[in-house]
């Protein structure tokens, strides 16, 4: 195992790392030496994390913010108390996400899988931006999948047809959209991540019919977490090395976006209302 001074140690900040992709990227990351925070909703799945990689890594240079990032209030917050803690940041890797299959409002007005998905990523990437400019060769990754549904700009709360799905789609297509954008208005790297088919248990909450599919297909051609971290280490590596900004990963490999919906103007207009949803918790 590679271990380095503390003082000159890469640190590493992962949403969604309880459990998963994220769980196994940040055991990959300690093992390579890395300096390592998480952010989980749980605090006793938090806590049991943090015992767990300490103990297969035996490297203790992780901790746990606790929040709910389906509200930006609290994703705002856990951004200031890793800032409080952390003068540097290598790595943001953007993996939280959880399918809500049924319509749900979170407190703030905001739609729960568009809240969760695309505004707290979009909220904390705004609120790190200094510590990552300041960080030579650091970089976002955003995981996303293949669904992409063009966001209805008259209707954001999704009061009409709404299906799981569609939600998706919808937070999918605004990170798509979001990633082009902020790497042509920022100099700050951020590149989308798609990791396949990967066994992890958020499969159980695909909208149907998806799900089925998606179930048999795991079972055919499905990769293990530990296989996905592998990958997500040398993406990340090539990132740096290439200097790569704005591109679309899959796999190890930099891959074309997938196709989206647009009408003119989208990108600016995405851009605007971002600003004006996130601003108010900045």
């Amino acid at each position: 195992m590679k271990f380095e001074n503390r003082d000159s140690m890469k640190t590493a900040l992962i949403t969604g790392a309880t459990d998963g992709i994220g769980k196994a990227t940040a055991m990959k990351l300690l093992s390579e030496g890395w300096k390592v925070v998480i952010i989980g909703s749980n605090p006793a799945r938090c806590e049991n994390t943090v015992t767990e990689i300490k103990t297969v890594t035996r490297n203790n240079e992780i901790s746990a913010i606790v929040a709910d990032l389906s509200m930006l209030n609290e994703a705002g917050k856990a951004c200031e108390v890793f800032l409080q803690e952390n003068k540097s940041l290598d790595f943001l890797m953007l993996n939280a996400n959880a399918i809500a299959n049924e319509r749900t409002t979170t407190s703030e007005g905001f739609e729960q899988n568009f809240a969760l998905g695309y505004l707290s990523r979009a909220l904390m990437i705004k609120k790190l931006e200094n510590v990552l400019r300041t960080t030579p060769n650091s970089h976002i990754l955003a995981v996303v999948g293949l669904d992409t549904v063009r966001l209805d700009f008259d209707d954001i709360a999704m009061n009409n047809n709404f299906t799981g799905r569609k939600a998706l789609g919808r937070w999918q297509w605004s990170m798509n959209v979001f990633t082009k954008e902020y790497s042509l208005k920022r100099n700050i790297p951020l590149n989308l991540y798609m990791p396949g088919l990967v066994k992890t248990k958020i499969l159980a909450n695909e909208p149907q019919p998806m799900r089925a599919f998606v179930k048999l297909m795991n079972v055919l051609v499905g990769i293990s977490v530990e296989k996905s971290a592998e990958n997500v280490f040398s993406v990340m590596n090539g990132i740096v090395v290439n200097k790569k900004s704005g591109a679309c990963y899959s796999w190890k490999k930099e891959r074309s976006f997938p196709k989206v919906e647009m009408k003119p103007g989208d990108q600016n207009r995405l851009w605007d209302l971002t600003d004006s949803l996130v601003k108010p918790y900045l």
